[in-house]
């Protein structure tokens, strides 16, 4: 695919992307949430933290304390998939699974900029999306929704119906999920964890990329919501939405071809890596 193809595309799916009102006291007051109804309506409840990683530490212990599931979600408030997530989080029948299975926090990830100490924590090495939404187990602190966590990208496309059906689903299943993480029936573990480590190196590369990506969008996205004119921003920023969108699909295609090729007659199949055009920037 060219370059100018790339861009092109990459204006048609002009996406959100990226990652915090911690519901807790600790971070923000009991008595600023209650006397501001507006943040559960509009869904503008990414805020600034002090200490990301003291917010997510409190959750987990407070998960594991309460036999719950930690669920962190990172996202902003420029984005409205993000803000759109937040609202069904708080709709009634949504908040009840949600009050039942899990421990809630809000990660603000600024403008692309606060993403990597509570992403890298639980085995990812970037977010690729804004709302990013990790479900952990606190007992192990293993991410348990990996395999579909990526359609949270399209919050705002995504029904109540659906919301209540995915949190009822992980909880449901979370020991299920947990024990896949170690072992697949009639899969050669060893096998599948050497083919993902190469998975690994390969995200990793990409992950590189997109955080220098992120450097140079993120800024413009900045100037942007703050009334400037932030030249180039929609071509870049489409560029960018493009890659990331490419990247995860291609991702869970390889995770799932590792799995068949880990299977005792499919052990002479080799995984495929996509390559990708390079930024205007690279």
């Amino acid at each position: 695919m060219s370059k100018t193809l790339f861009g092109f595309l990459g204006l048609v799916i002009f996406v959100c992307v990226a990652l915090n009102l911690n519901a807790h006291s600790e971070t923000h007051s009991d008595k600023t949430v209650s006397n501001n109804k507006s943040i559960y309506e509009t869904g503008n409840i990414y805020l600034p933290s002090d200490d990301q990683t003291a917010d997510v530490d409190k959750t987990i212990a407070k998960a594991l304390n309460n036999n719950k599931l930690a669920l962190i979600v990172m996202g902003a408030n420029w984005c409205h998939d993000s803000r759109s997530l937040a609202t069904k989080l708080f709709q009634p029948d949504v908040k009840e699974i949600i009050d039942a299975n899990y421990e809630l926090v809000f990660i603000d990830v600024g403008y692309m900029s606060n993403i990597k100490k509570v992403i890298t924590r639980f085995g990812m090495p970037v977010i690729y999306a804004t709302p990013t939404v990790l479900i952990v187990d606190p007992k192990t602190q293993k991410l348990i929704n990996a395999d579909n966590m990526h359609i949270w990208r399209g919050a705002a496309s995504i029904s109540i119906l659906q919301t209540i059906e995915y949190f009822t689903e992980v909880a449901k299943n979370r020991q299920t999920r947990l024990a896949a993480l170690s072992h697949i029936e009639g899969v050669d573990m060893a096998k599948l964890k050497i083919l993902n480590q190469s998975i690994n190196e390969f995200e990793k590369r990409q992950a590189d990329r997109i955080y220098k990506a992120y450097s140079i969008v993120g800024p413009l996205l900045k100037e942007k919501k703050e009334g400037g004119k932030a030249k180039d921003f929609e071509q870049k920023w489409g560029s960018v939405a493009l890659y990331r969108y490419k990247l995860t699909d291609d991702l869970t295609k390889l995770r799932e071809q590792a799995i068949e090729v880990a299977r005792e007659d499919k052990s002479q199949q080799k995984l495929t890596f996509a390559e990708y055009p390079a930024f205007e920037w690279e």
